[in-house]
């Protein structure tokens, strides 16, 4: 009897701690949920050669995603990145690209020969500690997160409905048509008025290339 109650109550509480764990994570991103802050980053290199800080950035709007150069998803999606960043460009809107896996050809080198080729019009980071991929619970390339005007997740996942896959220089291909649902703009406009109640889609699957983290995310 007394070891029946004894398993109970280990099982009771390791049913309560995995609750706990998952509580606080979103529906397809292990850590981040929507409401949580951007996490902080300190004095991370870009391809420009300057540094840069969360605590520096004054947009209203932070628009963060994880970009990989080797992975076809993420390149297939540069040109609809760029012309995002086009968009909102008399806005108060940050875009800021990260790169994190460890493969050589992800580094900064590398980095600085895609954003030129591909006329990257945006900041693009590398975090080689993987920190900042880490808090944000990237799992994959690429994977959009939109923080509000007090820094709050208000969208992660996909940025439109359809994901672009590179098939040879210059030439990507939907892979679910053309694009209908373009969630990471609505997110964005929303909270530039700071409507996001109003989001009808506040996360969706990310879908692109595993990121590369050391020991596993």
């Amino acid at each position: 009897m007394k070891n029946s109650r004894a398993l109970l109550w280990r099982w009771l509480l390791l049913t309560a701690t995995l609750w706990s764990i998952q509580a606080g994570a979103g529906q397809y991103n292990s850590v981040m949920n929507i409401g949580d802050p951007m996490p902080d980053f300190s004095e991370l290199p870009t391809v420009s050669g300057e540094t840069i800080s969360s605590r520096q950035i004054k947009e209203d709007v932070v628009v963060l995603v994880s970009l990989s150069n080797t992975c076809p998803f993420s390149r297939g999606i540069e040109k609809d990145l760029i012309a995002l960043v086009d968009e909102f460009h008399d806005e108060s809107v940050k875009v800021i690209a990260m790169s994190f896996n460890i493969n050589s050809l992800d580094k900064m080198p590398k980095m600085k020969e895609r954003a030129k080729e591909s006329g990257f019009n945006f900041a693009y980071l590398r975090d080689e500690s993987q920190e900042l991929g880490r808090a944000l619970g990237t799992s994959v390339t690429p994977e959009f997160f939109v923080f509000n005007k007090d820094r709050e997740l208000v969208y992660m996942g996909l940025l439109h409905n359809s994901p672009a896959m590179e098939q040879g220089p210059g030439k990507s291909v939907y892979l679910r048509g053309e694009p209908k649902d373009f969630y990471v703009e609505n997110a964005v406009q929303h909270a530039l008025a700071s409507t996001e109640d109003q989001i009808e889609v506040r996360e969706t699957s990310a879908y692109g290339c595993t990121v590369e983290y050391y020991n596993g995310l």
